[in-house]
């Protein structure tokens, strides 16, 4: 009887023994074929403990360019100024437009916009966002949410208050004012205003050219430079 139980249990031991040397390592997943060729993970411990994890510390913020840097500067200094404006009241940030024109943008103050808006969530805003439209267009270039046509978005936002701003381009940079506004009164509840060489926003800004036009007139200048900056896209 007792040989009868020692076969069965030496055996039930060999089958443990071979599963427990066939357990894939937590890498293995990493290995993979390539043109019928089994490649497998030198080391495969040390690349599941530095691919498979992630750690939000260690992996820190996502890469952020100067008008990002200059959008969160130009948050904190709102914020500090704000005297009455709470963090759970709604707030719409607007496109800054020309100071001459202000019915005028271009592509940095659409992209500073979109800096503005996190920066302000990052604080812990109440943020509305105008442009996503009250229907999902589905077409063959891909799924769209966000629009610029009124007739497609919202009109009954439960907005009282919003940031406007203005730029002015200057033969040494932008001139920025922005300024938080219950529209219900028109009362200036937070406002900033700011200086950014064209050297710090390089890949927005470009010099004038010698002959520009401005405003339908032909303007001719002693040298590259000479006339305010133009937003790299616009028209001279």
């Amino acid at each position: 009887m007792i040989n009868r139980l020692f076969i069965p249990t030496v055996m039930l031991a060999s089958l443990s023994l071979a599963a427990c040397t066939q357990t894939p390592n937590a890498a293995s997943n990493l290995a993979f074929s390539n043109n019928g060729s089994y490649i497998k993970v030198a080391d495969e411990d040390e690349v599941y403990r530095d691919k498979l994890t992630y750690d939000i510390q260690a992996a820190g913020l996502s890469p952020k360019g100067q008008v990002n840097v200059w959008a969160e500067k130009l948050v904190n200094e709102l914020v500090l100024q704000n005297d009455v404006l709470r963090p759970d009241q709604p707030l719409l940030i607007t496109t800054p437009v020309m100071t001459s024109d202000l019915n005028a943008t271009n592509e940095l103050a659409l992209q500073l916009q979109q800096g503005l808006l996190a920066a302000f969530h990052a604080h812990e805003f109440n943020l509305v966002d105008l442009n996503v439209a009250t229907n999902l267009r589905a077409t063959e270039q891909g799924e769209f949410m966000l629009s610029r046509n009124w007739e497609l978005l919202r009109t009954d936002l439960p907005v009282s208050h919003v940031l406007v701003s203005t730029m002015t381009l200057t033969p040494e940079g932008i001139v920025f004012n922005a300024r938080v506004v219950n529209i219900t009164n028109n009362r200036v509840l937070s406002a900033v205003q700011s200086f950014v060489t064209a050297s710090s926003l390089s890949g927005y800004l470009q010099p004038s050219e010698i002959i520009e036009s401005r405003d339908g007139l032909l303007y001719r200048h002693q040298k590259r430079g000479d006339s305010r900056y133009t937003v790299l896209g616009d028209k001279q």
